[in-house]
């Protein structure tokens, strides 16, 4: 696996839809929790606590939804196995790429 290889190659429109469907049930809750500390003693709470709760259920939906449909458990990257990073060769030894001292440099000459 490549470094620039990306968790999920599912690009199909249902795993957008299923994040559009969590990001609307994220705006209705907010905007429910919104409304109430607004309005206040005033608030009709049947109507918020309907755009509350059908928030929380477009939220799960669209979580569990997009979690089946991408499966990123499949994905997991161990970040202790370092990746290919498709360069051509394997990483160099520390001391390979040092910094030499001003002093052990020998000073290049332009013609």
């Amino acid at each position: 696996m490549k470094v620039s290889e990306k968790i999920s190659w599912n690009h199909s429109p249902a795993v957008l839809g299923m994040s559009m469907i969590a990001g609307l049930g994220v705006i209705l809750i907010v905007l429910a929790l919104g409304i109430g500390v607004i309005q206040g003693e005033a608030a009709d709470n049947g109507g918020i606590s309907l755009a509350f709760v059908s928030g929380i259920g477009l939220f799960i939906i669209g979580a569990v939804g997009w979690f089946g449909l991408t499966q990123p458990q499949r994905h997991f990257d161990d970040i202790n196995q370092p990746l290919d990073d498709g360069h051509g060769h394997g990483h160099a030894a520390p001391d390979e790429h040092a910094i030499v001292p001003a002093g052990e440099t020998h000073p290049t000459v332009h013609h």
